[in-house]
């Protein structure tokens, strides 16, 4: 996930940064230029995830041709893989993928208000610093499953891949619950593209001394 972040940094902000950016729209609108760019990231995430299906379905009839024997019986794989169930498996998939288009969308937005090269840094560290937060959250989920702000922190975009896994494998979640925070991860991450395809075009061609956490909090201050 931060290797992704830090692609999509790359990606939008270095041109800005180095003011490439206005060559390249002399050619393509920026709402265009913006959809190639998370295309393309998209599509090697994408070739990363078939290379790891690759890698585990080449684990997998490893394990089916070597089940027999008695080094595989002492690691008990089959105790643990009969215990997964196939709808936790995919649920937990599709709050992943989601998760991740979300994070490097937040990315895309944070970078589209950097106006300096040496400002990308920053902007991406503050979208893997909120990866930190369902981590931790996992430990306190972990023994307190039904805890109140677990259970609501379970349903919200970026916390429910790390949290609503954990509850609906304890029991405390049914995968009815699983299903209402994929339907709310995936309409989440549909507005946060639109959000920050928007933030992308309208900041363009503004250069602003300010970092990007910097703006958006003397912005927020303001509308206080």
């Amino acid at each position: 996930m931060i290797s992704y972040i830090s692609i999509v940094g790359a990606e939008l902000g270095t041109e800005k940064g180095n003011h490439l950016i206005e060559g390249l729209l002399a050619a393509i609108p920026a709402k265009k230029h913006y959809t190639g760019k998370m295309l393309g990231i998209c599509f090697f995430i994408a070739f990363q995830l078939v290379l790891y299906a690759v890698f585990g379905l080449v684990g997998l009839v490893g394990f089916l041709l070597l089940r027999h024997s008695t080094f595989v019986k002492s690691l008990h794989l089959n105790d643990y893989l009969a215990k997964i169930d196939p709808q936790y498996l995919w649920i937990s998939l599709i709050l992943a993928l989601l998760s991740l288009f979300l994070y490097i969308s937040l990315a895309a937005y944070l970078v589209s208000l950097v106006s300096r090269a040496e400002d990308i840094g920053q902007a991406t560290s503050g979208v893997t610093s909120i990866l930190l937060i369902p981590y931790f959250i996992n430990f306190l989920t972990q023994s307190n499953p039904n805890l109140l702000v677990v259970k609501i922190l379970s349903y919200l975009p970026f916390m429910s891949q790390d949290i609503m896994p954990v509850r609906m494998a304890q029991g405390a979640a049914s995968y009815s619950a699983g299903y209402v925070a994929v339907a709310i991860s995936l309409l989440s991450a549909v507005l946060m593209y639109l959000f920050a395809q928007r933030t992308y075009v309208n900041n363009i061609f503004t250069y602003r001394s300010e970092t990007p956490l910097k703006y958006l909090t003397n912005k927020l201050l303001r509308r206080n």
